[in-house]
């Protein structure tokens, strides 16, 4: 069943963004954060292997591109050109933008140690805002990415933590990510990529999963998002020990959030229960409290 769909009006088919129908697939569930993880860096798979070689098995009917072309010669000048995207992943340029952990990226989630990141695309066309990124929802999402070198296809797997700066770009690659596929030197490389889960990777998490407070909080202001997630975040609901329920909206400023209404705030309930829904079915439940919430740069962890 899916958590979520985010489609544009008058967006062609192989421009919706929908992950997923139950199909995010990729990795071994945890019972502790990034347990059991093994790396999904330097994977050579057959010449053209496509997004479903690529990143495991996405599922009957899904959506995926094609072969990738093969690749002779040194491959990291491919052609700029906007990506093809899917609900189960992409096709088009990889690049990177630097080889430092995730530091204030668009999700905003601050300073991190996850060295295994990248930024996702924003346009399938000059200006449209139909890309994957639709307002930070897909942060968090982790993908398998294939990029085309001359010494075959090269795959790592990462965590969205940010957007592409400019239309040319499915994913931008960082921290130790392009090392380990660019093996033709850093460059623009032709590639696809496949969502799936983040669960049982260690490299793609710095902590537990987490519901965090932003800055700036108040008794009649707060913004929240959840951290370290296994895969993006479908919705959050709530419900308070006063009787009280329902949905907290998505924020569209900051990217990434959720906001708190005044209403839960300034409640007199003595707990407030947040339940985090994520593309891969699973969820995670954290007991916070009116005052907990109205607090900035606070962490609570879920379970």
């Amino acid at each position: 069943m899916a958590l979520w769909a985010l489609a544009a009006s008058g967006c062609g088919a192989s421009r919706v963004f929908a992950p997923s129908d139950g199909r995010i697939v990729g990795g071994e569930a945890s019972d502790g954060w990034g347990s059991g993880a093994q790396a999904g860096s330097g994977q050579a798979g057959d010449a053209g292997a496509s997004d479903a070689q690529a990143g495991g098995e996405v599922g009957a009917g899904a959506e995926v591109p094609g072969a990738l072309p093969a690749c002779s010669g040194m491959c990291d000048s491919a052609t700029p050109d906007y990506p093809t995207v899917s609900g189960y992943g992409g096709q088009g340029n990889v690049t990177m933008y630097t080889t430092s952990a995730s530091n204030g990226g668009a999700c905003n989630y601050g300073s991190t140690d996850v060295l295994y990141f990248a930024a996702d695309n924003v346009d399938g066309a000059p200006g449209d805002g139909q890309g994957q990124w639709q307002g930070g929802r897909i942060c968090g999402q982790c993908a398998k990415v294939t990029v085309m070198t001359s010494y075959g296809p090269q795959s790592v797997l990462i965590r969205i933590m940010d957007k592409c700066p400019d239309g040319y770009c499915g994913m931008d690659l960082g921290g130790v990510a392009p090392a380990q596929v660019m093996l033709d030197g850093f460059g623009r490389y032709n590639g696809s990529w496949a969502f799936v889960s983040c669960a049982g990777h260690a490299e793609v998490f710095d902590g537990p999963t987490s519901l965090f407070v932003l800055a700036g909080a108040s008794a009649y202001y707060a913004r929240v998002q959840i951290r370290n997630p296994p895969a993006a975040v479908t919705g959050l609901l709530w419900s308070d020990s006063a009787g009280g329920s329902g949905t907290l909206a998505w924020a569209d400023d900051p990217e990434n959030s959720f906001e708190v209404p005044a209403s839960i705030l300034q409640s007199n309930a003595a707990s407030v229960t947040v339940v985090a829904s994520f593309s891969d079915d699973s969820a995670s439940t954290v007991v916070t409290s009116p005052t907990q919430l109205a607090t900035g740069d606070a962490s609570y962890q879920m379970n």
